[in-house]
């Protein structure tokens, strides 16, 4: 199963072998967690 989804702003790009209802929970769990997200990403890629 994959899911990629983008951060700014939260989208779904591509996903596979998840449901509807696994997908919007996994859409709404990154957008809670968005800020969070994107400090790792940032700190780990650098900006």
């Amino acid at each position: 199963m994959v899911a990629k989804l983008w951060l700014e702003p939260v989208a779904l790009e591509r996903a596979g072998g998840f449901s509807r209802v696994e997908l919007s929970e996994i859409a709404r769990l990154v957008q809670v967690n968005r800020a969070v997200l994107l400090k790792s990403w940032y700190e780990f890629f650098g900006r």
